[in-house]
């Protein structure tokens, strides 16, 4: 699968505690018996650091507290872990592999769209229009697929403990007539049913809000338990995951901004329903008579 999220990260920690023991990389390696390039894969998080080289580290680093060992062992093997997503692995560029695993992990998601509706709040039909929108001519069975992937996204919605998940959408993007009239009514009923999850808080940005903090671009943030927060920005070519502490309050500051100049909780559903009577106005008078 490639270089994962969770495997850069766990890299990232045991390079810190091997800073932390005063020790260089090539001081580790020759006392474990690992070559230059081992010890800087498993730093990078190119290759997954199996349990016994795991424990190997953890011991010339002097970590002896049996919880923090744990969850070293822990992260190792979620980083060694294979998704449901693996199936479609053919049709998933190595980014949204990541993504799919950052957004299955998360405690909490952050979502500001300027342009659609989120993933996890889309219709199949509604994805599909948005899927095959672009002029990339897709390979024969690469829409299907996905399309099944975005609806698995959000199985995440339905398990023991759904992610907390505050989604920001722009006005523009609901009046966005995708698919058809029939399709887009289909989109916003879904969505006002989705409001009725206590997990689940969905504002629109108005026109009236004008220039606002998210004007250059969508984000999302994923928000986890212990871990760091991971920002992740999309664009035509792939994603782009920021981690570093200025990226991340810049773009918790922008979402704050924009709860802030968005319409609240429930002026958001009004707004919604009253795009909704507009829309089936407009689509029953372009009705043949």
């Amino acid at each position: 699968m490639g270089q994962t999220i969770r495997s850069r990260r766990l890299g990232s920690d045991l390079r810190q505690l091997r800073r932390r023991a005063n020790l260089t990389a090539e001081a580790v390696g020759a006392e474990l018996g690992f070559s230059q390039s081992k010890m800087s894969r498993i730093e990078s998080g190119d290759v997954r650091v199996s349990r016994t080289d795991l424990k190997a580290l953890l011991a010339l680093y002097e970590v002896t507290d049996e919880k923090q060992v744990t969850a070293f062992l822990e992260a190792a093997k979620d980083a060694k872990s294979r998704g449901w997503w693996i199936a479609y692995e053919d049709a998933l560029p190595r980014e949204y592999r990541d993504f799919i695993a950052l957004e299955g992990s998360a405690a909490g998601i952050r979502t500001f769209e300027g342009m659609i509706v989120p993933g996890l709040m889309q219709t199949p039909d509604y994805t599909r229009h948005i899927i095959t929108a672009g002029p990339a001519v897709l390979p024969p069975g690469h829409a299907d697929s996905l399309i099944k992937v975005r609806m698995e996204r959000q199985s995440i919605l339905d398990g023991e403990q759904p992610p907390k998940i505050w989604a920001i959408v722009t006005e523009g993007a609901l009046r966005q007539v995708v698919g058809g009239y029939t399709a887009m009514l289909d989109q916003l009923h879904h969505l006002t049913r989705l409001t009725e999850r206590s997990n689940i808080t969905l504002q629109v940005l108005p026109f009236e809000a004008g220039a606002h903090a998210g004007v250059q671009s969508s984000f999302v943030l994923f928000d986890f338990p212990t871990d760091p927060s991971i920002a992740c920005v999309e664009n035509l070519t792939g994603m782009l995951f920021m981690d570093q502490t200025g990226q991340l309050n810049a773009h918790s500051d922008a979402f704050d901004n924009l709860r802030a100049s968005a319409l609240s909780p429930a002026d958001s559903l009004t707004r919604i329903t009253e795009i909704m009577k507009l829309m089936r106005e407009e689509r029953d008078k372009r009705k043949p008579s």
